[in-house]
């Protein structure tokens, strides 16, 4: 096969998702047919491949086919990784600026935010990736980031995972109290370990956005409680450099 030659059976794969795609309410075998200008049982055959691989899912009743879960799976993952490769070099970059300091990066998924990126002060130049390090839903400035920019369905979900009642009183004693900290929260465009009555740590938690403003990660800088004021403010000053860095770069 030449080298330039394009694999004709991909295309026609490619043709199909094209023409699919953007439909309110999915395409039927023949309205993809006509639009990719294939027979029928070709078209049939492609879209079941497609959608044995999620690229596709079909609608009954009539039998139409729309854009399936794994073509959002590879946008996320895409993105994920992006993310993850811009942000360690900032990360990096900003600790060099700071080595008595620790820098992280924050993701959030199904109610529950995860540490992704770690540098710390007692590790100087060493960037850690952990595997299943999770924050309290309720006990980290990071975790109410994501819980105060969380769309309405998010919202729901987290409190369905982690019932106020058992996870959240005992740190926020009522709901009101809670809700007042996510609205200081949006209000100033980060949050600090000292907006929580009960905590363990000093630091301070920045938003990261994408171009579209979707909230994408959470950028944390934090310290040792004996650590002078003036660095302090050195320290968020940098955690707020980073944020924006790695958001102008997404």
């Amino acid at each position: 096969m030449p080298r330039n030659e394009s694999i004709q059976s991909v295309q026609r794969a490619i043709r199909i998702l094209y023409a699919v795609a953007g439909t309110e309410d999915g395409r039927s075998i023949a309205q993809i047919s006509a639009a990719v200008g294939l027979k029928s049982n070709t078209v049939y055959k492609f879209v079941r491949t497609l959608e044995a691989e999620h690229f596709l899912v079909r609608k009954e009743n009539p039998l139409r086919f729309s854009i399936g879960r794994a073509m959002t799976e590879l946008k996320r993952l895409d993105d994920d990784r992006h993310l993850l490769t811009v942000a360690a070099k900032v990360l990096m970059k900003v600790h060099t600026k700071m080595p008595s300091g620790s820098f992280g990066l924050m993701e959030h998924q199904s109610g529950d935010t995860y540490v992704r990126l770690n540098i710390e002060s007692k590790r100087p130049g060493v960037l850690v990736r952990p595997r299943e390090r999770r924050f309290h839903p309720y006990g980290k400035a990071s975790s109410l980031v994501f819980l105060a920019y969380a769309h309405q369905e998010e919202y729901d979900q987290f409190f369905r995972i982690h019932p106020f009642e058992i996870e959240g009183k005992n740190i926020w004693k009522t709901r009101e109290r809670l809700e007042a900290c996510l609205s200081k929260i949006r209000r100033l465009g980060y949050a600090q370990a000292e907006f929580i009555s009960v905590q363990d740590w000093r630091g301070i938690a920045v938003p990261v956005f994408s171009s579209g403003k979707e909230l994408m990660a959470v950028v944390a800088g934090y310290y040792d409680i004996n650590m002078p004021v003036d660095s302090c403010k050195t320290l968020f000053r940098l955690t707020f450099e980073a944020a924006k860095e790695i958001s102008s770069r997404l």
